[in-house]
C-alpha cells in the first residue's frame, strides 16, 4: 500500500509533537526537590484510659507536663511523627476552642474545659498547624490568639473566613478546600503545564488517584514548577463532602513519589507516622 507523500508529513509532524510534549513535561529535566515530605495529622490521638474509663492522670505531653484530655490528644498526635497537626475550632460559651479530639463517655473528661487557642498554640511549639474555622467571627478570633509573624500557623476555612485572614494577614497562607481542588483541576486542565493563577501563591490539594502522567511534569518538574509560584502542595486520600480524608493504609504511600515534599495529611497518625518514617 502506498503512503502519499501528504499522510507522511502529518505523521511525522504528529510525532514530533508528541516528542516535544513528552520533553516539556519531562520529571529528569528538574532536579529532585530539597526536603521530603511533611506528614499532617488529621486528627488527635487519644490518650491512654485509666481502670476507671477516663483519659489517664499520668498522660503528659512536652515536658511530661499534665494537661487536659484534648490538649494531650494533640501533642500525642505531634508526638506521633507528625510534621503538622490539623485542629478544628469552633465557638463554645463564648470562647473559641478545638473541637473535641476524641470520644469519650467520662464525665470527668466532658466536665474539663477546653484548651483555648493560644494555649494550644503555646503548648504545640513543634510542628506547624493546620487551624480550620468557620465564618467571619471564629477567623477574626482565632487569629487574635495567634502570634503574628509565626508562618507556622496555616488557616482552611470557608469564603468569609479566608476573607478576614487575607485582609488581616495577607502573609498568612490560608485556603478553602474549594479553592485548593479548583487549583488541582485547572492545572491538570492546562496541558502545557502552565500553573493557573488559582494556584500561584495558593494551595493545591490532590488525591491519590490523581497522582502520575496527567499531572503534568510530575513528580520533579511539577514540584519545580509549584515552587517558583509559590503553591502548597497537600496529598490526601481523597476529598469528600468538602473534607479532607488522609491516608488510612501505610502501602498507600508508595503511589507518592519518593521526591514529593509537600504535605500529606494522615489518618490514624499514631500508626501511620512511625511505619511512614521507616
Amino acid at each position: 500500500m502506498r503512503v502519499s507523500k501528504r499522510a507522511t508529513i502529518i505523521v511525522l509532524a504528529l510525532t514530533a509533537l508528541f516528542f516535544a510534549f513528552t520533553l516539556l513535561h519531562a520529571s529528569w529535566l528538574a532536579d529532585a526537590p530539597e526536603g521530603g515530605p511533611k506528614l499532617v495529622a488529621d486528627k488527635g490521638v487519644a490518650p491512654v484510659l485509666g481502670s476507671d474509663g477516663c483519659v489517664s492522670a499520668a498522660n503528659a505531653g512536652y515536658g511530661a507536663v499534665a494537661v487536659g484530655p484534648d490538649l494531650a490528644a494533640l501533642q500525642l498526635a505531634a508526638g506521633a511523627e507528625a510534621d503538622a497537626v490539623h485542629i478544628p475550632v469552633e465557638m463554645a460559651d463564648g470562647s473559641l476552642v478545638p473541637v473535641r479530639q476524641f470520644e469519650s463517655r467520662c464525665a470527668a473528661d466532658l466536665a474539663q474545659p477546653r484548651p483555648d487557642v493560644a494555649a494550644t498554640a503555646y503548648s504545640l511549639s513543634r510542628p506547624e498547624l493546620f487551624w480550620q474555622a468557620k465564618g467571619a467571627d471564629a477567623a477574626k478570633a482565632l487569629l487574635a490568639k495567634l502570634p503574628a509573624g509565626d508562618r507556622r500557623h496555616i488557616l482552611i476555612g470557608d469564603d468569609a473566613a479566608i476573607a478576614v485572614a487575607k485582609a488581616e494577614r495577607p502573609a498568612m497562607r490560608a485556603f478553602t478546600i474549594a479553592k485548593a481542588r479548583q487549583c488541582a483541576g485547572d492545572y491538570r486542565g492546562s496541558l502545557l503545564g502552565s500553573v493557573p493563577e488559582s494556584c500561584t501563591n495558593g494551595v493545591m490539594l490532590l488525591t491519590l488517584d490523581e497522582l502520575g502522567f496527567t499531572l503534568w511534569g510530575w513528580p520533579n518538574r511539577f514540584l519545580e514548577r509549584m515552587a517558583k509560584a509559590k503553591t502548597t502542595v497537600i496529598i490526601a486520600q481523597d476529598v469528600t463532602g468538602g473534607e479532607i480524608k488522609g491516608l488510612t493504609d501505610a502501602r498507600q504511600y508508595g503511589a507518592i513519589a519518593s521526591s514529593f515534599n509537600g504535605y500529606v495529611w494522615v489518618d490514624r497518625i499514631e500508626e501511620l507516622g512511625p511505619a511512614l518514617r521507616r
